[in-house]
């Protein structure tokens, strides 16, 4: 009959492989270091094979084992999962979460509602651009994303947070900001235009819009960053374009209005990596958005 490998075998194998000795390997698990050697012993018996060479401070995986831990190294991930489910209940006394967001404005009021529930979790928060979020998502290099135009895909989960539209901004002594009233792009083709990077997701919204209509601009300006557009409109330096909500601040010298040939809504998202449901802080931010 085959033999087959137990998972009291395969914890205690993992747990040499992580910390790099039979004795620290023993802590971690609590249990015995003749416990910990009797089931690395077992394996490599059944099986007729060596999983560890022993070294001066500890022991040293055989290209073997670094195989098999390689395929085995997630089965403390997944009992983590399981704690953590069975642990729902528990209030997050502990912990931390990692926050990508597109602007500040929309993220700030459900970030603020995540530190006043859980006070205990460490949040961190950075903003970047469209591209830059969502390869940081994807890379895991942070938690769950707030972010306009999360693309539906099958790895990821996300929920709508609210909805906005693109906006022009224009300096209040504007011609255009004096009238009041939607702007058409066909209004802004001989104007003084301050454009953001092309992985910007306003910018590319923008463009893709003027291209529709067989408009063709130099931009007069071309700033990294929602912000930096906003001053420069602010300092009379041309006119910008923008999410509604992207920020917060009302100078009262720059207007905010509609486009004619934008009136598109953009859905703002709180999303994750569908495994990253498994941690508790993931699914308590996920949790706030109104179902």
């Amino acid at each position: 009959m085959r033999p087959k490998i137990t998972h009291a075998q395969l914890r205690a194998f993992n747990s040499v492989c992580l910390e790099g000795s039979i004795s620290a390997a023993a802590r971690r698990l609590g249990v015995s270091q003749p416990a910990v050697t009797a089931q690395i012993k077992a394996v490599e018996q059944n099986y007729g094979l060596l999983l560890f060479e022993r070294t001066g401070d500890g022991v040293r995986m055989t290209p073997l084992a670094k195989t098999l831990f390689g395929e085995t190294r997630e089965l403390d991930a997944i009992e983590d999962a399981a704690a953590d489910i069975l642990n729902a209940s528990r209030a997050l006394k502990t912990g931390a979460l990692h926050v990508m967001c597109g602007a500040p404005n929309p993220a700030m009021e459900l970030l603020s509602e995540f530190r006043r529930l859980y006070p205990g979790v460490k949040l961190t928060a950075n903003f970047g651009n469209w591209h830059q979020v969502m390869t940081a998502l994807n890379e895991q290099i942070c938690d769950a994303v707030i972010l306009t135009g999360v693309p539906d895909d099958s790895s990821l989960t996300r929920l709508a947070y609210l909805e906005q539209r693109l906006v022009v901004l224009l300096h209040r002594d504007h011609r255009l900001a004096r009238r009041g009233t939607p702007v058409s792009l066909h209004d802004l083709a001989d104007q003084p235009l301050i454009f953001r990077t092309e992985q910007s997701l306003t910018q590319s919204a923008v463009e893709k819009a003027m291209k529709a209509q067989g408009i063709s601009v130099e931009p007069a300006l071309l700033l990294g960053a929602r912000e930096a557009v906003y001053q420069a409109v602010l300092q009379g330096l041309g006119i910008g374009f923008m999410f509604e909500l992207a920020v917060a601040r009302d100078d009262q010298a720059v207007i905010r209005l509609p486009i004619r040939e934008l009136d598109h809504v953009y859905v703002e998202h709180v999303a994750c990596l569908s495994r990253n449901l498994r941690r508790r802080e993931v699914r308590a931010l996920m949790a706030l958005i109104p179902g």
